[in-house]
C-alpha cells in the first residue's frame, strides 16, 4: 500500500517542481534576450534571432524540464538499487561477487560512451532544426515578397538543403543507440561467468546454490 501512496506522490512532486523551474527559466531567458542592445542581434548567424528564441524557450526547456521530472529521479533510484544489490550479492556470496562485479565494467563503459556520442549528436540535430526553422519562418513572415520575386522554388530548395545535416545527424544517432541496447548482449558472458564460477562454488566450496544464484542476479540487475 505505501508503494501505491507513494511512488505517485514522487512522481508528482518532481514533475511540479520540474514545471516551476523551467516557467521561471522561460521568463528570465526571455529577459536576458529583451535586456540586450540592438548590436546584439547583428551578429546572429543561421537562423533568426526570433526562431533561436522560441526554439530555446520551447525546446531547450522541455530538455531541462524532462532531466528534472525524470532522469535525475531514475538516476537516483538506480544508484540505490546498484549500491543495495552489490551489498547484497556481497552478503549472500562474496566470493562470487568480488569475481563477477568488476566485469560489469564491460557493461557499463559502453553505456557512457555511447551516451556521451548521442549528445554531442543530439545538439548537432538541434542545431540543424534551429536554421531549418529559421528559413522556414523567414519564408512565411515574408511570403508576400517571396512569392512577389517567384522565390518559392529557391525557399524550398534551400529548406532541402538545410534538412539534409538533420538526416545525416538522425541516421548517426539511430545508429548509436542500436550499438548502446546491442551493448546490453554483454550480460549474457557475465551471466556465463557468473554460471561457470558459481557451480564451483557450490561444487568445490560448499555455497548454497539458492544464495549465488541470488547474488547472481543482483550483480546483473544492479548493474542494468
Amino acid at each position: 500500500m505505501s508503494l501505491v501512496y507513494w511512488s505517485p506522490t514522487e512522481g508528482f512532486c518532481w514533475a511540479r517542481t520540474a514545471e516551476r523551474q523551467t516557467s521561471q527559466l522561460r521568463t528570465r531567458y526571455l529577459q536576458a534576450v529583451l535586456r540586450q542592445e540592438v548590436g546584439f542581434f547583428d551578429t546572429i548567424h543561421g537562423a533568426s534571432i526570433t526562431s533561436q528564441v522560441v526554439s530555446a524557450i520551447s525546446t531547450d526547456t522541455l530538455v531541462i524540464q524532462g532531466v528534472l521530472s525524470e532522469k535525475i529521479p531514475n538516476f537516483i533510484t538506480n544508484l540505490a538499487i546498484f549500491i543495495t544489490a552489490k551489498m547484497t550479492a556481497l552478503y549472500l556470496c562474496w566470493r562470487l561477487a568480488v569475481i563477477a562485479i568488476p566485469a560489469l565494467v564491460m557493461l557499463i563503459i559502453p553505456g557512457l560512451v555511447y551516451g556521451k556520442l548521442l549528445a554531442v549528436v543530439g545538439e548537432k540535430i538541434q542545431e540543424a532544426y534551429a536554421i531549418v526553422g529559421g528559413i522556414a519562418e523567414q519564408a512565411l513572415s515574408s511570403i508576400r515578397t517571396v512569392y512577389s520575386n517567384v522565390g518559392e522554388e529557391q525557399t524550398v530548395k534551400n529548406f532541402s538543403a538545410a534538412l539534409g545535416p538533420t538526416l545525416k545527424h538522425g541516421t548517426k544517432q539511430g545508429l548509436l543507440k542500436g550499438m548502446a541496447i546491442g551493448s546490453i548482449g554483454v550480460t549474457y558472458a557475465i551471466w556465463a561467468l557468473q554460471g561457470w564460477y558459481g557451480s564451483i562454488l557450490v561444487t568445490e566450496k560448499g555455497v548454497k546454490g539458492g544464495d549465488a544464484f541470488t547474488a547472481g542476479v543482483c550483480i546483473v540487475n544492479g548493474g542494468l
